[in-house]
């Protein structure tokens, strides 16, 4: 039996563990992602959304957790890994900020929207203001692609159309009183 590691030797293989394991999960993601961008006699189902909707949790959550392991590092060791959950970073919100620009453009094709639509409507919403926020950020926007970068300017615009008409297309007027 070998003997146990070194806490910090420890630390620094269930960080590099965990990264790998948000690569196959962002991979995952971004192969579900180009699921919803089918068109013809295949179109995405709610199932797909669902689907990515859920991978997206994993991979927010599990950031969380590697954000953590990472600041466990001795200060020598953090500025890598530090980079390299950034790049991570960078592919996930990418990943959603492409999901989420995808689904709008398909809700707008729409003459009727399925039941339900509202409410994912606006959790696209907030996932696509979260996205351009973060991809714009110094902290990464040096990793940022050029096309992902015209994507956070298609999304700019969109959010300011949405800002600009969020009483009609969210339904924010005052409740009537009885």
């Amino acid at each position: 039996m070998a003997p146990p590691l070194p806490p910090e030797a420890r630390v620094t293989q269930e960080l590099e563990n965990f990264l790998h394991l948000l690569e196959a999960r962002i991979e995952a993601l971004s192969q579900s992602a180009t699921v919803l961008q089918r068109h013809g006699e295949h179109p995405p189902r709610f199932a797909d959304y669902a689907r990515t909707r859920s991978l997206t949790s994993e991979c927010l959550a599990f950031s969380i957790v590697i954000e953590r392991r990472i600041d466990l590092l001795p200060e020598a060791k953090k500025a890598t890994a530090l980079d390299r959950f950034d790049s991570l970073t960078v592919l996930i919100w990418a990943t959603l900020l492409d999901c989420s620009l995808t689904f709008l453009k398909a809700i707008a094709k729409e003459e009727y929207l399925p039941l339900g639509s509202r409410e994912v409507f606006l959790h696209e919403i907030k996932t696509l203001y979260d996205a351009y926020n973060t991809l714009i950020q110094d902290r990464y926007f040096h990793k940022v692609e050029e096309e992902t970068l015209r994507k956070c300017k298609s999304a700019e615009k969109i959010l300011h159309e949405i800002i600009e008409r969020a009483p009609r297309l969210l339904d924010l007027s005052a409740p009537e009183s009885p």
